[in-house]
């Protein structure tokens, strides 16, 4: 096995359509929150991260970067809390991202480090595989949108190297993409025009019960399985190789079981304490 730099990001191939997207967010947070407040309910995740996402804030504050009554931002925020989204602070009055929710606001967008144990995860799923294992990390950035870092990444195969890094602009066209759009809350799955990354209900809960996303496109297939610690995602794992590879449903089984049993072993031991972010500005 040989490691590899990481590519750049390719631009969007033709042949890696996004699925069709229903015009309205069909379920925001499970339906605690209404389809319409889904963008005011951003909004007061919005004006947290840009008043500084490793402080807490007053509630007065929020509302006002928000652009909102204290009223109605209170209510969005309480139902951002039940997301396990944002949490009280120390003080009366105050909100501030919880710890969990952290690691999608920290890092910028590129590639990070990737710790000894992920590279271990990594390295021991491509030897016991053969096939290309990608590691990816879930992240949020104000003008960003939801978008996957591409942390680790083993590949013996050259020539596959793109397919597996999987660096497309809509997440909703590889199979990493997938993966973490089923797990990830709906107020953060929103692209660079704060527009909802919506995947339709069947795929989202083909994912969430087989735990298992797959991609195509001519020649090679990509299977990806979340990280979660409880309910929380913090990575997706991923494996690619031929497609014929896969075409024998016992070998794309074993290829399946692998895969979950490296996410299960990764969740543990994987954590990234989050770095703390700067204060962000709204332009």
């Amino acid at each position: 096995m040989s490691r590899i730099d990481v590519p750049p990001r390719p631009s969007s191939s033709a042949y890696w359509s996004p699925p069709a997207v229903p015009p309205l967010l069909a379920a925001v947070s499970d339906g605690r929150q209404p389809p319409q407040s889904a963008g005011r309910g951003f909004r007061v995740l919005h004006a947290l991260l840009s008043l500084g996402a490793d402080q807490e804030h007053q509630l007065a504050d929020i509302a006002r970067a928000a652009g909102l009554q204290p009223s109605h931002a209170s209510k969005l925020l309480k139902a951002a809390a039940l997301e396990r989204l944002v949490e009280h602070g120390t003080r009366r009055g105050t909100y501030r991202i919880t710890r969990d929710a952290a690691p999608l606001t920290t890092n910028p967008a590129g590639t990070a480090a990737a710790t000894a144990p992920v590279r271990r995860v990594v390295e021991d799923l491509q030897q016991e595989t053969g096939l290309a294992v990608a590691w990816h990390e879930p992240h949020f950035r104000l003008g960003l949108g939801l978008h996957l870092t591409l942390v680790d990444l083993a590949c013996p195969h050259p020539e596959l190297r793109t397919a597996a890094a999987q660096q497309d602009d809509d997440p909703r066209t590889t199979a990493a993409g997938r993966a973490a759009l089923a797990y990830v809350p709906a107020e953060l799955a929103v692209n660079a025009d704060d527009r909802p990354l919506v995947l339709p209900a069947a795929t989202r809960d083909t994912i969430r019960s087989s735990r298992i996303a797959l991609r195509r496109c001519p020649g090679i297939c990509t299977l990806a399985t979340p990280v979660l610690r409880g309910p929380h995602l913090v990575a997706v794992l991923s494996l690619t190789g031929a497609d014929p590879l896969f075409h024998e449903p016992l070998r794309a089984q074993e290829f399946a079981v692998l895969l979950r049993r490296a996410a299960s072993r990764a969740a543990g031991p994987c954590r990234r304490d989050p770095a703390p972010a700067p204060a962000r500005r709204v332009a």
